[in-house]
């Protein structure tokens, strides 16, 4: 099946792969953008920057990973973080992709945040509040986290995500 566009035509596959590219891309900066906001805010309300990705490392490590200095890397969380909002913005993009029309930029960015909200309730609330006590004995990620910092920092990683992806929503016409 293609795409008919006014300089030719795109195969189908070819065109959801490159919205997937792009997503990553976009989902990968996110990340970064969630992550970097979140020390930034420690740091000004003079709590440990790196607590955010000690009560991500609990997935892997338990109440463990929550002491600072005791030798438990926080790279491979900080990876893990980025590979999951890469996939994430991958999702996304391919989802806008299917709409028979984009959005102007206010109601893409408005989806995005939508979006990274909806991450943040399925991912906190119907994943890891049952998952993360069966395997560690309790829901650190909800019991650590306040629930406006994870609301808020998910509403930005989805609000980058489509800022980053928006000028690349039409490029489909332009291969």
């Amino acid at each position: 099946m293609t795409i008919r566009t006014h300089t030719g035509a795109v195969e189908k596959q070819w065109a959801v792969l490159y919205f997937a590219t792009v997503g990553l891309a976009a989902g990968f900066l996110g990340s970064l953008v969630k992550l970097i906001s979140n020390m930034i805010g420690a740091s000004i309300m003079a709590l440990d920057p790196l607590k955010l990705l000690r009560v991500y490392a609990t997935i892997k490590e338990g109440p463990a990973a929550l002491v600072p200095n005791n030798g438990i890397s926080l790279l491979d969380t900080f990876f893990m973080h980025l590979v999951v909002g890469s996939i994430f913005g991958a999702v996304f993009m391919i989802i806008m992709s299917k709409r028979s029309s984009f959005p102007e930029l206010t109601a893409f960015l408005l989806a995005g945040v939508a979006y990274g909200l909806a991450i943040w309730i399925v991912t906190f609330y119907l994943l890891l509040s049952w998952i993360q006590p069966l395997v560690n004995g309790s829901a650190y990620i909800l019991n650590e986290t306040p629930w406006w910092v994870a609301a808020g920092s998910h509403a930005l990683y989805g609000f980058t995500v489509a800022l980053v992806s928006f000028p690349f929503r039409n490029d489909v016409d332009r291969i």
